[in-house]
């Protein structure tokens, strides 16, 4: 699959393909994280989504030198919550004042005359909502788009440190032409929070809207389809008392057919010989 990203301001920290490595320096011996081909498999869905500017909240004290700092609306507490929001400007970017300056988008009117739609896009942003304070919006300056019927799920990077804690969202991005925010949690009251451009907040991963919803059914346990599951699992625990590490094995064997899923009621193929 294929997804296109088109960068609405210059010089801006954009997606990359996500990658099974989580991090830089693999322990030696049996038993690593890496060794488990689930744990790598969800790693490497998609994308990950780096921060597009410097911020943070801590106290004022702890503003970094060079940021702005502010107070997001509705009016906070100040008392029970001293903390302060910051960003940092990128004009490389055309981020300022906690705000992008899009590239101009040109069009004709009806009358054939040229002329530039300029937008001004905040960075981060707030609910106005009381029941919503404990969130903020972090926007992103690029769009994706993505095949037909083909939804993007953003939410928390994969098997990685999550410097910050956000709700997920699936966006409609065949269509969605619009720029994605992403809902981030403010930490609790006492605790601090500071990003990097370039720093992993997100996570996005694809989804084919046809699979949005599954129809569950619980097999009869004597019905052929309960054997068929029966068998592999029993294969399964045979394979795995021959070789703790059959399942990577068995995995290279099952891509190396034509891509058909196997019958449940089919005998598993043989491992393959070392």
């Amino acid at each position: 699959m294929q997804a296109l990203i088109l960068p609405l301001v210059p010089d801006a920290p954009l997606p990359r393909r996500a990658t099974a490595a989580t991090r830089a320096a693999v322990p030696p011996g049996y038993g690593v994280q890496e060794q488990c081909l689930p744990f790598t498999a969800a790693a490497a869905l998609g994308l990950l989504i780096p921060a597009p500017f410097d911020f943070g909240l801590c106290l004022p004290a702890e503003v970094p030198a060079g940021t702005r700092a502010f107070r997001p609306p509705p009016p906070a507490d100040i008392a029970s919550d001293p903390r302060v929001f910051y960003v940092r400007d990128r004009p490389q970017s055309r981020f300022t004042g906690n705000a992008f300056e899009f590239d101009p988008l040109p069009f004709a009117d009806e009358q054939g005359q040229q002329h530039e739609l300029r937008r001004v896009h905040p960075g981060l942003s707030f609910f106005e909502r009381e029941d919503q304070r404990n969130l903020f919006k972090l926007h992103l300056p690029w769009l994706v788009r993505t095949p037909p019927q083909v939804d993007s799920l953003f939410g928390p990077p994969i098997n990685r440190a999550a410097p910050v804690a956000m709700h997920a969202g699936l966006v409609e991005t065949d269509w969605y032409a619009h720029p994605v925010n992403l809902a981030l949690l403010r930490p609790p009251a006492g605790g601090g929070l500071h990003l990097r451009a370039g720093e992993i907040v997100a996570q996005v991963s694809f989804v084919n809207r046809s699979e949005r919803r599954v129809d569950l059914e619980i097999l009869d346990q004597q019905s052929a389809a309960a054997r068929g599951l029966q068998n592999q699992l029993l294969q399964w625990y045979l394979a795995h008392g021959r070789d703790r590490s059959a399942y990577r094995r068995m995995e290279r064997s099952e891509r190396s057919l034509s891509g058909k899923v196997p019958d449940c009621d089919a005998t598993p193929p043989p491992l393959p010989a070392d």
